[in-house]
């Protein structure tokens, strides 16, 4: 089955949405997940299966695309930008680490329903190897971001010997109606997406649905069926780091569009000038912020293209590449934070209204800002220990 969609059409497609989903970014807020209106139109777009493999009804994209229609749609609604960011990334995630026979089972009946949402890291989980599979006997995870909208999930935990020692992290995918979703997003920001925790209890996977995540990250996947699309040999790591930081930039172009289209109306105060446009410090607080969101642009786009450049070479990303891209990330999410401190010293208090634009941005960024995987000081720090010699820090890359 292929995608009636052309994938140079995606990013064109997201941008056309980004009216309609400001309309309804209230709405979203409210009721704590994407609108179905939105759902079918993300849907119709096939943006959330820009990276699934057309064999499976995908678009078969690249990194490059994925980024830029994300951002486009980040523009319009954060919380959106999240899910689909996520939503699609998985897709990639599952079409690389599984087998051929786990993707006939998922995409087999109705690949136009499927959605995957999932968390790798488990607050709890005790899982026990049985005949034919895993038995999870009781498994908690937070932030599983989509949670309300999935058909299928992904999911991490770690596996032990009889002795209590780790001895490898297990990445299994399930259909969603084997989990309990708790009703526990009550938040300050990307209030839409849903990212509620779910549990297991006693639970079946099945072995072909269960590879190892360690290997994953090292590019030994299961896909043997897909080894030869350059695609499925993305570094999956700094893809799934990339996918958290991408809404950030599209929302940051959105804080940038709007503080310019509200300066004609702003009146000075104490600033020597009848209009805050008319300002000095106003020309350098702009200035400051615009270069500091194209340099996270350069970096976030740049990851992008190394990923697609490795993955089109046939190599898989060196081990040191793969931190360097992390670093990148991490320092692009703090030139957006740079960014907003700007934007916001030369906006006065009017966001403090409850419903004014420039809140929810403020109140969406900060949740994204925080992720701990973007932290640009752990993601530098990492980098650093690679470039004098030492072993990175970070478990996962």
């Amino acid at each position: 089955m292929t995608s009636t969609v052309e994938y140079k059409d995606v990013v064109e497609s997201a941008k056309a949405m980004i009216p309609r989903l400001r309309e309804r970014a209230k709405e979203t807020e409210e009721i704590r997940k994407i609108p179905e209106s939105t759902m079918k139109e993300l849907k119709e777009a096939g943006l959330f299966k820009m990276l699934r493999p057309k064999q499976y009804g995908g678009l078969e994209t690249n990194m490059r695309t994925y980024s830029e229609a994300v951002v486009e749609i980040s523009k319009g609604c954060a919380s959106t930008g999240w899910i689909v960011a996520l939503c699609a990334i998985r897709e990639l995630m599952v079409a690389e680490s599984f087998t051929e026979e786990a993707h006939d089972e998922i995409f087999g009946e109705d690949p136009e329903s499927v959605l995957f949402a999932g968390v790798y890291e488990p607050r709890s989980c005790t899982a026990k190897k049985v005949d034919g599979g895993y038995l999870i006997e009781e498994g908690h995870w937070m932030f599983c971001s989509g949670s309300q909208h999935a058909t299928w999930g992904y999911f991490g935990t770690i596996i032990r010997d009889e002795e209590g020692n780790v001895t490898d992290q297990l990445l299994m995918t399930l259909p969603f109606g084997e989990l309990e979703i708790m009703d526990d997003w009550d938040v300050m920001g990307l209030k839409g997406t849903g990212s509620n925790s779910v549990k297991m209890h006693n639970v079946f996977v099945p072995d072909h649905r269960c590879v190892s995540f360690s290997k994953a990250l090292d590019g030994e996947f299961n896909s043997a069926h897909l080894r030869h699309i350059p695609l499925y040999n993305s570094a999956l790591f700094p893809g799934l780091i990339l996918s958290l930081g991408l809404p950030g930039l599209g929302l940051l172009k959105y804080a940038l569009e709007f503080f310019q289209q509200s300066l004609p109306m702003r009146r000075a105060a104490h600033m020597g000038v009848d209009f805050i446009k008319d300002a000095a410090s106003t020309h350098a607080i702009i200035a400051d912020a615009a270069l500091k969101i194209e340099s996270a642009e350069y970096f976030f786009f740049k990851v992008a293209d190394d990923i697609d450049r490795w993955a089109e070479s046939g190599q898989y990303m060196e081990r040191e590449a793969r931190v360097k891209a992390l670093a990148d990330i991490g320092h692009a999410n703090k030139l957006l934070k740079e960014a907003l401190d700007a934007l916001l010293a030369g906006s006065g208090s009017g966001f403090a209204y409850n419903g004014h634009p420039m809140q929810r941005i403020i109140r969406d960024f900060l949740v994204l800002h925080s992720h701990r995987s973007l932290s640009p000081i752990i993601t530098k720090e990492n980098y650093g220990r690679v470039l004098v010699g030492l072993e990175s820090n970070a478990i996962r890359y």
